[in-house]
């Protein structure tokens, strides 16, 4: 134990050492807290004589959990650690594998992920003759979501429905887990809610687990929501040995129901807690620290901790302003090809607020060669061949999947049209069974035309053989047989001209994962390999490939680079006008930019562009305010094209042609741009109250399209119409009296 503890610094000594009960180890970023973790685990098993099948450690991404794990069989030289080291969502699946029965879950039960459960909402919306485009389903999915996280059944989003979108959702939601439960499915959200359940009803199964849980440790606390809070209470409720590490400043997740509060107040909910600070930083320069410091030091919902380091100071942080988001683009490429000496590809990061600005990162980088990949684009497991096999696997590991069955039942083509479905739906309806059983039905009453009917049955049998000899079959060698029996191939050449070859490498690919699962998991299954599907998330595979990766913020939470280019620091986009209506709002998009500027470990780069090609339309945009909470001393400003430089040189002071000034000359050219290009309308532009609160000039948000202002106004009451322009969308007609239209200036709602 002396050799792994040797070389920690004192207070990661002291957290390792800690005995026994709850404690609070706030780790700030880049100071080493995995390391604690599984040094911790080493402890509790090597001096303490824990015995390691007690101990339960959870993190929130597969790649942690998979570091942490292989960390601590290093250190405790072994090939196979006992205890659980996984995510939140894994281990809930693990408990509800054996007690899942008790709250209402039949063995074999699935799991959908996203794009599942979309498929799910569509249907319904076509089902209730409603308008079912993908922008709405992801809406009232989110909706779904947001309402699970926090506890409340299709009910209760029922009784504060003040709207016909808010019922229609109350509305969806209830019909929603009327299907996952037909369907014997669960979602993510439910695999967290149905262990909640499982401790908190049944106290037979809830003891066992408490007993056997010695030592909880829980990483990445401040990104728990209440199911996973009330989860961690469960598990710990014998033994009370909870150790949880996080950093409040890095908690970037409230959109997904991410409480905040779980970290601010665990001193209350545990009185007797040890809390402990990491503030040494390994990662980055004393550079980056500063200035990542300066900027959370505006939020107030913290606990407070000064990062320092013992590496250098580093250099100076550059700042680019470039006329235009292409010009951005071009100035970022450039950078990284005069970095290629220093620094590899695979070692930079792009990072940006929102999917949409990656286009013009690719498009520059394709003209350049510069090689990269895109994290949150169309994943592995999201191409459309994977998905197929995939729903082919899933129906045979649990008949009940009709989202699955929907997928694949014409894939390869087999002419069963719209007429064939709509007769398998109405048996299913009058039978209350799934798809599957309801298409065997529809064959032998003779429901559908002679072709479709042994197409149908045909389709039927290849399920029932395959699934006859699944307890014979590798998981590998059931995708082969499946592959064989649809004659995948030849379908993906007549689907997919000139790009079958490309689509079956996926698909074979896919039987190569299938290899790796089985070489793996100690008792392979084919629902341990499709939860290993379900479960990979986006950010699982950077750096595995060559280049420069290129994310949201969000997708970058946990990673780091050498290099990162932090882009698009514009009011409206970061902080984003969406996520920027509160105070609270405000603070969580801070400490998104907190988490994005502590990535970096050399260099960091932050980039603007003065307008923005926005929907087809050029808008302007001031910069952002976080640019105005770096200490000024740490930025070195950048002009990226002609017209900057002219403008400085008529300022004067302009020191050579390197494209920097004087810190005298960044003060007056960054108070200059402050002056122009502030678009918030002042009290004296917006026009007088018309006694509805929609004043001409007031600065509105819309539900969907965002932040707006009012340019004109006709009629009166409800028959009101709005001429409002949106920052993403343009100029939209809204009647106020239909929709729910938040004036900024009142803060009141109409």
């Amino acid at each position: 134990m002396r050799s792994i503890v040797e070389d920690l610094n004192p207070a990661q000594l002291d957290a390792v050492l800690h005995g026994t009960g709850p404690a609070l180890v706030l780790a700030g970023a880049g100071s080493g807290k995995t390391r604690v973790l599984t040094c911790r685990v080493a402890h509790l098993v090597l001096e303490r004589g824990v015995d390691p099948s007690g101990i339960v450690a959870v993190t929130f991404t597969n790649k942690a959990a998979r570091e942490m794990k292989e960390r601590v069989e290093r250190l405790l030289s072994s090939a196979s650690f006992p205890g659980w080291i996984g995510t939140f969502h894994a281990l809930c699946l693990r408990i509800l594998r054996r007690d899942g029965d008790r709250v209402g879950l039949a063995p074999g039960f699935g799991v959908y992920d996203t794009a599942d459960q979309l498929a799910v909402v569509k249907e319904i919306l076509r089902r209730e003759s409603t308008e079912e485009d993908a922008l709405r389903a992801r809406s009232i999915l989110s909706a779904i979501s947001a309402a699970k996280n926090s506890l409340e059944d299709p009910a209760a989003l029922a009784a504060r429905a003040h709207s016909p979108e808010d019922r229609l959702r109350a509305r969806v939601f209830a019909l929603y887990e009327e299907a996952l439960r037909v369907a014997n499915v669960v979602d993510f959200d439910d695999l967290l809610l149905k262990a909640v359940e499982l401790l908190r009803r049944h106290p037979e199964p809830a003891s066992r687990l408490a007993s056997r849980c010695q030592h909880l440790l829980v990483d990445e606390f401040q990104d728990t929501n209440r199911p996973q809070y009330l989860l961690m209470r469960g598990l710990s409720a014998v033994h009370g040995n909870v150790f949880v590490v996080g950093d409040e400043d890095q908690s970037i997740y409230r959109f997904r129901g991410a409480e905040i509060r779980n970290i601010l107040d665990f001193e209350k909910d545990y009185p007797q807690a040890r809390v402990l600070k990491l503030e040494q930083n390994y990662r980055s320069t004393g550079t980056i620290l500063d200035a990542a410091g300066g900027l959370i030091a505006h939020n107030r919902s913290r606990k407070g901790k000064v990062l320092w380091t013992r590496n250098d100071r580093g250099q100076r942080i550059e700042l680019s302003v470039a006329p235009d988001d292409r010009t951005e683009a071009i100035w970022v490429a450039r950078r990284i090809r005069e970095l290629e000496p220093q620094i590899p590809h695979e070692r930079i990061a792009v990072l940006y607020r929102t999917n949409a600005q990656s286009r013009q990162f690719e498009e520059i980088f394709r003209r350049d060669r510069i090689p990269y990949a895109v994290v949150g684009s169309v994943q592995f497991y999201e191409r459309k061949e994977v998905r197929d096999i995939l729903a082919y696997l899933k129906l045979l590991a649990n008949p009940s999947d009709d989202v699955s069955f929907r997928r694949i039942v014409n894939t390869p083509a087999r002419g069963l049209g719209e007429g064939t479905m709509r007769a398998i739906e109405d048996a299913a309806r009058e039978r209350g069974c799934p798809f599957a059983e309801a298409a065997r039905a529809v064959v032998e009453a003779a429901g559908v035309p002679g072709k479709q009917a042994r197409e149908l049955q045909g389709f039927l049998e290849i399920l029932a053989e395959l699934r006859r000899d699944l307890p014979l079959r590798p998981v590998a060698e059931t995708v082969r047989a499946l592959l064989r029996a649809v004659d995948y191939q030849a379908y993906l050449d007549k689907a997919y001209p000139g790009q079958g070859a490309d689509r079956m490498d996926n698909v074979r690919s896919l039987v190569s994962a299938a290899v790796e699962y089985e070489g793996e998991a100690p008792e392979p299954s084919l629902l341990g390999f499709l939860e290993r599907s379900a479960l990979v998330s986006d950010a699982d595979d950077v750096g595995r490939g060559p280049g420069v990766t290129l994310m949201t913020i969000h997708c970058a939470k946990g990673l780091e680079f050498a290099g990162v280019f932090l882009t698009g620091l514009e009011e409206n986009l970061f902080p984003h006008a969406r996520a920027a209506r509160t105070p609270e709002d405000v603070e969580e998009e801070r400490r998104l930019c907190y988490v994005a500027m502590t990535r970096a470990q050399d260099r960091l780069f932050l980039s603007r562009s003065l307008t923005r090609l926005v929907q087809g339309i050029r808008m302007p945009n001031p910069a952002s305010r976080f640019l105005a909470e770096i200490p000024g001393d740490l930025l070195e400003e950048v002009f990226g094209s002609p017209s900057d430089l002219m403008a400085e040189r008529s300022l004067g002071g302009f020191d050579g042609d390197s494209g920097r000034g004087s810190s005298a000359l960044r003060a007056a050219v960054w108070n200059r741009r402050r002056a122009t290009e502030e678009r918030k309308p002042t009290p004296g532009t917006v026009g007088p109250d018309p006694g509805d609160g929609f004043a001409v000039g007031a600065s509105v948000h819309h539900p969907r399209f965002g932040a707006g202002r009012i340019l004109e106004r006709e009629g009166s009451g409800k028959n009101l119409k709005l001429t409002i322009r949106f920052v993403q969308y343009g100029s939209k007609k809204i009647l106020p009296a239909y929709t729910e239209l938040q004036v900024e200036t009142t803060g009141a709602k109409r």
